[in-house]
């Protein structure tokens, strides 16, 4: 079965490349930095990986011409895209969890495009790489290692918390570089901004295939929350009639200042976290059914982000307990001096482009 669908995939895959039409535009003058499966569905911490890319490269004091291609046009540019790239541009991979096969579609995708633009410098924002707990999961890490493998001599992988780096690094190549979650980037933005008046408790809790809540946690946050003011659900996931597919960044801007206005947030979702994080909001986090919160906030957050704290379950008094902590003065001035690393990153990318 696997393999069937796998076959399937790539034909479709070779069919709307050979008949995509549709025109990239590289700038033939600067390094083109050209991100490939932009998120353009339902996810707010997707989207929000998507902005954050663009600005990243932005921040650069060599000029990039950034543009990112999203997901429903992937295979139609393809043939655009490898005419044109020119030898110190750069196709970024997008970021994220999608590594693995908790979502076949995106990892296809990438395998795909790492093939089909061979010899070209090709870098991966930071990923978590997963695997569902099937018959099939051994067969599925086999053939994905296999084939980014091959592309090991011109693709760069970049790992978000160190059980993904350890996997990378036993299965893959070529080289695997470690930085945080790519949204992280976007601390200095908000740190530089005035501080805004807080209140209520936003929850944002999974309703998906990674939920490991129970609908009684749920119940035990919600009296917990009510403690501490007026709550406001919103979850990460959304109707994909909710994106505007020509500003997909309105979506998670407009969240993350709801997070910048709330006074506490609990949440069992990694970018509920991480929104929590770059906005300086106290939060208490909680874990979902696969390691990317958990190795987010051991790796790159409990050590100086004392507004933040994670349980590995739900009680009512454990919880009282630590949203009291995170909402402590001293705890949500720690936000002030909170510096993520992105240096192997960009020293990647500079070398790749190279801009010495």
């Amino acid at each position: 079965m696997l393999r069937l669908k796998v076959f399937m995939a790539r034909v479709y895959q070779q069919f709307m490349t050979a008949v995509g039409r549709e025109r990239i535009e590289l700038d033939r003058s600067v390094t083109n930095a050209v991100i490939m499966l932009a998120p353009d569905y339902g996810n707010i911490g997707d989207l929000a990986i998507g902005y954050a890319q663009e600005r990243f490269l932005e921040r650069f004091d060599q000029p990039f011409h950034v543009q990112s291609v999203p997901i429903r046009k992937t295979y139609r540019v393809l043939r655009s895209l490898r005419r044109q790239l020119k030898t110190d541009d750069i196709v970024f991979l997008v970021g994220g969890g999608n590594m693995g096969d908790l979502y076949p579609r995106l990892q296809l995708g990438r395998e795909f495009i790492a093939q089909y633009l061979r010899g070209h410098r090709i870098i991966s924002f930071p990923q978590s790489i997963i695997y569902m707990d099937r018959p099939e999961r051994k067969a599925s890490a086999a053939r994905e290692a296999r084939a980014l493998s091959k592309c090991g001599g011109w693709l760069t992988l970049f790992a978000r918390e160190r059980e993904s780096l350890s996997v990378m690094q036993t299965t893959f190549s070529g080289y695997v570089g470690y930085a945080p979650d790519i949204v992280l980037s976007l601390t200095p933005d908000f740190q530089s901004m005035p501080r805004e008046s807080r209140e209520g408790v936003l929850l944002a809790l999974r309703h998906d295939a990674e939920r490991a809540l129970s609908p009684s946690d749920h119940q035990v946050i919600r009296d917990v929350a009510a403690i501490f003011g007026a709550t406001i659900d919103r979850d990460h996931g959304v109707p994909d009639a909710e994106v505007n597919r020509n500003d997909t960044h309105r979506l998670p801007l407009s969240t993350l200042e709801l997070y910048r206005h709330s006074s506490l947030v609990i949440t069992d979702r990694l970018h509920g976290m991480i929104f929590a994080a770059i906005t300086g909001t106290p939060c208490v986090a909680l874990p979902n059914t696969n390691h990317k919160v958990t190795g987010t906030y051991t790796d790159w957050i409990a050590k100086q982000c004392a507004y933040i704290t994670m349980l590995d379950r739900v009680d009512a008094k454990s919880l009282e307990i630590a949203a009291r902590e995170v909402t402590s003065a001293l705890a949500v001035q720690s936000y002030n001096e909170v510096r993520f690393d992105y240096s192997a990153l960009t020293r990647v990318i500079l070398a790749q482009a190279r801009l010495r």
